[in-house]
């Protein structure tokens, strides 16, 4: 039986919902005060998140997870910044049969190249795509890792080795957040992935799934990750690494980053930073619209009289 205290909690939260939005601040210093980013907000029929960013021609191009709710799967779409913080619309950049998220790209002789892991009941594997006219052209090249089913794939090239950090998912997806993998190869195109003999080399649900870039700060190698210990997309870590060889891995947390009581967001799962932009993505709440509202609430009187 429900408390007139739980049915109110039920009525308040019926009034909103929660979607992940983009905010970016553009600035010579490196700030992670999240308060004085800008927000770049969505409609209220889909969601972008894990945004990544190219700067070319001094212009930033940021390429994010779009996913229209009634289409329920992920494209890779594109906006367009300028140094003073001006954004075009957003325009669709990739759309494959399957689910597209965490567009990870990046240059390599000249060219740019996007990786992304695919998972499906038939097809576990890490795809390498390449562009062919930037930024709105992009092609399969090929498989990078076959039969692995891995997510939120982040390269890294450090003394002339190319390493591969990923969390493991299972065949369907699923608990994908809490074991950290990590791969190395001479050659970014070669099939000749080394599992690293320490893999997992993180079993730990607060720190172990990619969340950008690797990057470095003050001469520090930091490893953006996400913490999932209390929900999925709940906050972020930064953390050194502090040993990266082919038998050696060894990571600290130096900062971590949660939801507080005066943001108006309950959290985020991505950072990166490119020239002087910064960008994350975060989870707002928002007024659900009075259809939609109305929708919602005709949707759970369905599933208590299914069950009653």
């Amino acid at each position: 039986m429900f408390s007139l205290n739980s049915l109110r909690k039920k009525f308040i939260n019926s009034l909103y919902f929660h979607q992940w939005s983009l905010m970016m601040y553009i600035s010579d210093d490196f700030s992670t005060n999240f308060s004085i980013f800008k927000k770049i907000i969505p409609p209220k029929d889909r969601f972008w998140a894990d945004p990544f960013i190219v700067y070319k021609n001094e212009k930033y191009y940021v390429f994010f997870e779009e996913l229209i709710y009634s289409e329920k799967i992920g494209h890779i779409s594109l906006i367009e910044i300028d140094k003073n913080g001006n954004h075009s619309k957003p325009e669709k950049i990739l759309d494959l049969p399957f689910h597209l998220s965490y567009p990870f790209i990046f240059e390599f002789e000249k060219n740019y190249y996007f990786i992304h892991a695919s998972i499906s009941k038939n097809r576990a594997s890490v795809d390498l795509f390449k562009c062919i006219e930037f930024p709105y052209k992009w092609e399969f090249y090929k498989e990078l890792i076959p039969n692995m089913p891995l997510v939120d794939t982040t390269l890294f090239y450090h003394k002339n080795k190319w390493w591969l950090f990923a969390c493991v998912a299972n065949n369907d997806g699923t608990s994908l957040s809490k074991n950290l993998v990590l791969y190395y190869n001479d050659s970014l195109i070669n099939n000749s992935w080394i599992s690293h003999p320490q893999n997992p080399i993180i079993s730990d649900i607060s720190k172990a799934r990619p969340a950008g870039n690797i990057f470095n700060m003050q001469d520090r190698l930091i490893r953006p990750s996400q913490n999932c210990s209390k929900y999925y997309g709940y906050g972020l870590c930064f953390n050194e690494i502090i040993k990266l060889t082919e038998t050696e891995y060894e990571e600290k947390l130096i900062e971590s980053f949660e939801p507080k009581l005066n943001n108006d967001f309950i959290g985020m799962h991505t950072f990166n930073r490119k020239n002087n932009l910064t960008i994350i993505d975060v989870i707002f709440r928002r007024p659900r619209s009075l259809l939609n509202w109305c929708q919602h609430i005709f949707i759970h009187i369905k599933k208590y009289f299914r069950y009653y």
